[in-house]
């Protein structure tokens, strides 16, 4: 079942708090609440979900809506493009949707913030934790919902990534480890696999190796 939310922070398993900066009930559709009907296709009993709008209604939630699907947002005043970039995101999580309108929240502004990450130190700072936070849903997201992502998380990558420019092996490895238990080898990309804990597992011997010596 598509499960319906009416924010991030009330989805089970979530560990989130938003930044006390956010207004929840200045926000557009924020108590939103949609139609959840079924229908059949291929013999199948599918779920749905419609949200009404001033022009009708919709499949996609207020959430996916005021995201913008990548779409750079206009800072306001006295605010940085990237501080812009944090502050759509926040208040995409404040929003009703669905699962997969957090995780493409998530994984959208980290990648944007990434390309500003040496602008200043609390930008890395956000990635690693967006990156998280995203992962949590990923992990929670396949013991609640069928709503399943088949494709590879980015966020993964992009936190292993970040840790092995950063020095941090260990926390590269684990991190490694956790894509293989969650993505099986007929779901998982080998790419990703061998970059991962085939290549950092030398990297650690060596390491340790060194220690010992």
């Amino acid at each position: 079942m598509n499960q319906w939310f009416r924010r991030l922070a009330e989805v089970p398993g979530i560990e989130y708090e938003c930044s006390p900066n956010i207004d929840r009930s200045l926000l557009p559709e924020h108590d939103a609440i949609p139609e959840v009907g079924t229908y059949t296709f291929d013999g199948k009993i599918h779920d749905s979900i419609s949200w009404k709008t001033t022009e009708g209604s919709t499949s996609a939630s207020p959430a996916h809506r005021w995201q913008g699907w990548g779409h750079i947002p206009e800072p306001r005043l006295n605010e940085a493009l990237t501080q812009a970039i944090l502050r759509q995101c926040q208040e995409t999580l404040e929003l009703p949707g669905i699962l997969s309108d957090y995780h493409h929240a998530l994984q959208s502004c980290h990648e944007l913030l990434w390309k500003h990450r040496r602008q200043d130190t609390w930008i890395i700072t956000e990635i690693e934790r967006l990156c998280l936070l995203d992962i949590q849903l990923d992990e929670v997201q396949n013991s609640i919902s069928s709503e399943r992502n088949r494709g590879f998380n980015l966020s993964w990558g992009r936190l292993i990534q970040l840790y092995e420019n950063e020095g941090n092996l260990y926390e590269a490895f684990a991190l490694a480890r956790r894509v293989d238990t969650l993505y099986p080898r007929d779901e998982s990309k080998d790419y990703w696999r061998e970059t991962s804990t085939v290549k950092l597992q030398p990297r650690i011997d060596r390491l340790e190796a060194e220690d010992d010596a």
